[in-house]
């Protein structure tokens, strides 16, 4: 194994086996450059092949060793078992350390949503999720740790969000009871909730361009730091949770203190 598994002891990322979902966006590439930094090994999976390329001539250009990329629908059922294949045969190890981060939104109430967007955002953000933690659970290997990219909107309401609230309570109650399931075999399984991330999601899908403008802003009242989060913020917990041994079916906020208002 490539998880070193003394007792109180950190786990070691230099060379584990990293994959990371979502990793062409922006809380994916700051998840890619975290990890790279810490010596591991990454496995970066996106739609546009493209994106993937760019960062990884990034990282190679850092000195952060040559990543292997994998391409597709995270909603495909298939994507995660061939993405788990490919990298056994490529680097003939197994998953140390998933991350979770693909993910997308629809801004519209219950009543608004189409039926379209409504599976579009369970099959991306609940679904893909889940095949690909499938797929870390069902390999021959104890030890390691499952991350998922939740949200607030997991835990508290937020009215225009309906589907993306719904989604995110999923992947909450997806990753304790996957914590309890993998308790016994030393993997970990714990999911980071930001608020507002400085990200292209932010601005994305909202009705008219004064909304998109004004994101920021309106966001910022809400959060008693003041500011939303940048990715390498909430990649950075991410971290955390993937070193951290004795830290399992915890929802960690990472949302300058929305949640505790």
């Amino acid at each position: 194994m490539t998880i070193s598994h003394k007792v109180g002891q950190p786990r070691k990322l230099e060379n584990s086996i990293v994959v990371i979902t979502g990793a062409s966006g922006g809380l994916g590439q700051a998840c890619a450059e975290q990890f790279a930094s810490a010596g591991a090994q990454l496995v970066l999976v996106a739609r546009e092949l493209e994106k993937l390329e760019e960062l990884r001539n990034r990282l190679a250009h850092r000195g952060d060793g040559e990543a292997l990329l994998v391409t597709g629908d995270i909603s495909d059922p298939g994507l995660a078992d061939d993405c788990f294949q490919k990298t056994r045969n490529s680097l003939a190890r197994p998953v140390d350390i998933l991350v979770n981060n693909a993910g997308t939104i629809t801004r519209a109430t219950a009543a608004a949503t189409q039926n379209e967007d409504w599976h579009r955002v369970m099959n991306v953000n609940v679904s893909g999720l889940f095949y690909f933690s499938r797929a870390f659970a069902q390999q021959q290997h104890d030890g390691g740790a499952i991350i998922n990219v939740s949200s607030t909107c997991g835990s508290v309401g937020s009215a225009g969000l309906a589907a993306y609230c719904a989604s995110k309570g999923a992947v909450n109650q997806l990753t304790r009871a996957m914590a309890l399931e993998l308790a016994d075999r030393a993997i970990t399984v714990n999911a980071v909730a930001p608020g507002a991330i400085d990200s292209p999601m932010l601005y994305r899908g909202h009705a008219n361009s004064a909304l998109a403008d004004t994101v920021v802003a309106r966001n910022e009242t809400s959060i008693p730091l003041g500011a939303i989060a940048q990715p390498q913020e909430v990649a950075r917990a991410i971290l955390f949770l993937a070193q951290e041994r004795h830290v399992t079916g915890t929802i960690l906020a990472v949302d300058g203190g929305y949640t505790a208002c």
